[in-house]
């Protein structure tokens, strides 16, 4: 399963995000912190690092995502 790390601007797009992706079986993790916690920091490491991938907004995900 792939996981996606998110820190939505708004609940609007919390909720979307959300539903979206589960209903495509990959699982979310939301971002609410100011400050990340310790896997979410490990997950934009893993971005900056080339393991994973990093964007910044949901139209460059989705375009990811071929949506």
């Amino acid at each position: 399963m792939t996981l996606i790390v998110i820190k939505p601007k708004s609940k609007s797009e919390k909720n979307l995000l959300t539903r979206m992706l589960k209903k495509m079986n990959i699982d979310v993790q939301v971002v609410e912190e100011p400050i990340p916690n310790y896997e979410t920091q490990e997950a934009m490491e893993d971005a900056d690092n080339r393991i994973g991938t990093r964007v910044l907004d949901s139209k460059k995900l989705f375009d990811l995502l071929g949506i």
